[in-house]
């Protein structure tokens, strides 16, 4: 691999996960925010973390009707009302803490983070 394909790889690494986390895959963006701001948040439900090591990745969030929805793995999800963290993102976007998309936890959040707008 020459110098400049192999720059090319570097310079495109960033935009493939920024555009990953965009889309709400599992584990994409996590490890920037873990440590900062995932490890804090606590689900309303369990009083336990929010978090499982690549549970939580930056979204998209959008309202619908009377309802709030965030992009999982994709997928427009509808969000729990309550799932809502009422606390700014560092980035002020929007973040969500779910499993990965599969079986019985297709649909399932544990917390959402909106951008102050919404």
């Amino acid at each position: 691999m020459g110098p400049s394909i192999g720059i090319a790889i570097l310079l495109s690494l960033p935009l493939s996960i920024s555009a990953a986390a965009q889309e709400g895959q599992y584990g994409a963006g996590h490890a920037q925010w873990h440590e900062g701001f995932y490890s804090k948040l606590i689900r309303k439900d369990t009083k336990t973390s929010c978090c499982n090591l690549a549970d939580c990745r930056p979204t998209q969030s959008r309202m619908i009707g009377d309802h709030y929805e965030v992009k999982i793995e994709g997928e427009w999800t509808p969000v729990p009302k309550d799932t809502i963290q009422r606390i700014t993102a560092p980035d002020a976007g929007a973040h969500v803490c779910a499993p990965k998309q599969q079986g019985s936890n297709k649909g399932v959040i544990y917390c959402v983070v909106l951008p102050p707008e919404m």
